[in-house]
Parts: structure tokens; C-alpha cells; sequence
């Protein structure tokens, strides 16, 4: 059996968001005495990493993988070579371009693969047929992780082992103290002595559902006319939220600042978090609320109702229900102190439940249990 392991993890990205962050708080916990993590990212078009900058920063080996067509034969056989010079051990491939071309470059060196699969947007058709790929490719991978007992059921649907698939959870680091926003949020908004501030943040992408919450914000300022909600995000949706934010007349009251790498902290400004998406893995922002103890009302999809347990920590309902999403607002928004009990015990039961300490634990193990695995049916095939 060998000793310490070499693990690498690869993903596309262009932007620093939950996965990401969960790579490097799972990096920096893992056992250096059995473990060794190399991270290895996509570097499309020019475009800053700043997962790679981060990485480097906490001094954990990243490698650069330049290319312009992820799905080019060529970039298998550059991963392939990487990979043996590396001398890598196992492979952890995120999201889909990863999962297709490491799975085929793991392959060829001879190394087992974990596919971590953290959910489908259906983003736009570009989006479904890569995602579509992505499910194929589930069939091949060594193991799959899914970040929620939702996910999994989707990926058991797709007829793959149940005995192939484990469930490991998003964690947070509640340890970690917290940057000062640079501002005041209610100061930079104009609301100091409004009411309720009612927060939500993602891409601006249709799957986000983020055109419902305008819709319930419409119908609750009638009723609580000093309710402000704002949306942190960017993405193609701009234009049209900003729109239909006009259209509704909501100026003044609902805003769109743009992307905030300092969202954890800003979230300590916010009365409720709402999360109004069509789908979902485990989303990390509403850990993220837990975190600074708001309150949250969310859509019981994918993961969420594993993190949002409803009339205890928060409120669930159903996407398309737009009015009782808003209900579930004015109830809150209207008691102070359901508010603070809500929003305790959504603290506690992230402190129990999803800590990167458990997470790096079940990857640990899994990492091994891959591994042997995989060459015990290496050994046993070439007899």
C-alpha cells in the first residue's frame, strides 16, 4: 500500500465563488503527512485566476492549463502529460469540462478519478448540452461526490451505482474572522433608517429566479413600504432585472450593486437572506447567512431543505410560489425577534453540521478508499 498521496483537483474558473472556496479551505486542512494537494485550473483568453493568485498565495502548487477549446483533443494529451510529471496519484475533476477531459487524461495515465458534482444550471442551451456531457461522463468517473443528498438523487437518476456515489457536504469556516466592509451598506444604498433590509446574492442568470423575488419585493413594499432588497451578482440578466425593477417601481428600493468579493461580511447588514433559485446544489451563500445568523426563505430545491430546515431556521417554499415567499418576508421582516431565534439556530446547526473539518475527513477517507480500490481491480484484471 502506498504511503502518502499526491491529489490534484481541477477546475474552470474565472471568477472566485463557493466551489472555489471550498477547494482551498478543504487544501489548507488536509493532512500534509498523507496528503499532498496540487491545484490546477483553466486559463482561458487571458483572463485573471483568482483562485491561482489565492492558492499561491497560501503556497499550495498550482499548475496553469492554457487553453482555448477545453473540448480540443490536444488539451487531454497536455493534462495526460501533466499528470504523470506530477506524479498524481488520484484526480478530483469540478464541473463539467474538468470531469470530461480529466476523465478521459486519468484515464490514459492510469489514475482513478472523483467527479465532484455540485448541480446544473441549464443556464442557456450552450450550458444544457455541456451539462448533458457532464451526466454522461458521471458514468465513467471512479466515484462521484455529490455536495447534497438532493444532488445525488439527480445523479442516481441517471442510472449510475448508488454504492459509486457518496454525499459530502459544503463546509464554512466560522473560525475566520471577517474583513470590514469598506463602507456602511445602507450608507453606500441611501436607506440608513429604512426597515428590513432583505438581501439575496448569486449569478444574474435565469436558474437564480431572481425576477420572482422582484415580483414578491412588488407586492410587499405595498404592505411594508420601507422594505429595501438588494441583489449582489452580476451576470447576462442585468439589463432585464434592472428593467423589470423600473417597470415594478421599485427605484429606490431594490438595487443591483454589482459582484462583492466582501459579501460574507455585507451580510452582516442584512435582516433576511433570501434565496428565490429553480435549482441548486448546496448553496454556499445561505451558509454564508447562517454564518452572521440571519434568517433565511428559500426555495426547497437540490440541497437547500439540508441546510434550511423550515419553521425552525427559516422558511421553504416551492419556486413559483411568489406570494407565500413574500408571506414568509413580512412575517420576519415584522418580528424582531423570530429574526434573532431564527437565525441562532441556523448559526448552531452549521456549526454541527457543515464544518470543513467533517469535509476534509470524508474526503480523506475517500481519497484512500478510490485509490486502493482502483488498483486492487488493476492488480486483480492483470492476473
Amino acid at each position: 500500500m502506498k504511503g502518502k498521496l499526491t491529489v490534484a483537483h481541477i477546475i474552470a474558473t474565472n471568477f472566485f465563488g463557493g466551489p472555489e472556496k471550498q477547494i482551498l479551505e478543504h487544501a489548507r486542512r488536509l493532512d500534509p503527512e498523507r496528503f499532498s494537494l496540487v491545484l490546477i485550473s483553466f486559463v482561458e483568453r487571458s483572463l485573471p485566476n483568482e483562485l491561482l493568485h489565492k492558492a499561491t498565495r497560501m503556497t499550495i502548487p498550482t499548475r496553469e492549463f492554457y487553453t482555448g477549446n477545453p473540448y480540443n483533443p490536444r488539451a487531454i494529451f497536455e493534462l495526460a502529460s501533466l499528470l504523470r510529471r506530477d506524479g498524481i496519484d488520484l484526480l478530483c475533476t469540478h464541473g463539467y469540462k474538468s470531469n470530461v477531459i480529466g476523465r478521459i487524461a486519468s484515464y490514459r495515465v492510469g489514475v482513478p478519478e472523483i467527479a465532484v458534482s455540485r448541480g446544473w444550471t441549464g443556464e442557456n442551451w450552450k450550458i444544457r448540452l455541456y451539462e448533458e456531457l457532464d451526466r454522461v461522463f458521471l458514468h465513467f468517473a471512479d466515484h462521484v461526490v455529490a455536495v447534497s443528498e438532493g444532488q445525488r438523487e439527480k445523479i442516481l437518476l441517471r442510472g449510475i451505482a448508488p454504492e459509486k456515489v457518496s454525499v459530502i457536504h459544503n463546509g464554512i469556516n466560522l473560525a475566520a474572522p471577517l474583513p470590514p466592509p469598506p463602507c456602511s451598506l445602507r450608507q453606500e444604498l441611501g436607506v440608513n433608517g429604512a426597515g428590513c433590509l432583505v438581501v439575496s446574492a448569486g449569478r444574474l442568470s435565469i436558474e437564480k429566479n431572481f425576477s420572482g423575488l422582484i415580483d414578491a419585493a412588488a407586492l410587499l413594499v405595498k404592505r411594508e413600504p420601507s422594505l429595501r432588497f438588494v441583489i449582489f451578482g452580476e451576470g447576462g440578466l442585468r439589463g432585464s432585472l434592472e428593467r423589470k425593477v423600473r417597470e415594478a417601481g421599485l427605484q429606490g428600493k431594490f438595487f443591483l450593486p454589482g459582484f462583492r468579493e466582501e459579501l460574507a461580511s455585507l451580510l452582516g447588514e442584512a435582516d433576511i437572506f433570501v434565496l428565490p433559485s429553480f435549482t441548486e446544489g448546496l448553496p454556499n451563500v445561505v451558509l454564508e447567512a447562517y454564518a452572521q445568523k440571519k434568517p433565511v426563505v428559500a426555495t426547497a430545491v437540490g440541497g437547500v431543505p439540508e441546510v434550511v430546515r423550515h419553521g425552525s431556521d427559516g422558511f421553504l417554499v416551492r419556486p413559483e410560489e411568489t406570494g407565500r415567499m413574500a408571506e414568509y418576508i413580512l412575517a420576519l421582516a415584522r418580528n424582531p425577534q423570530l429574526r434573532e431565534e431564527m437565525g441562532t439556530r441556523g448559526y448552531l446547526h452549521l456549526k454541527e453540521s457543515f464544518n470543513f473539518e467533517i469535509q476534509t475527513r470524508k474526503y480523506e477517507g475517500l481519497y484512500r478508499e478510490v485509490y486502493e480500490a482502483f488498483h486492487l481491480h488493476r492488480h486483480a484484471g492483470a492476473q
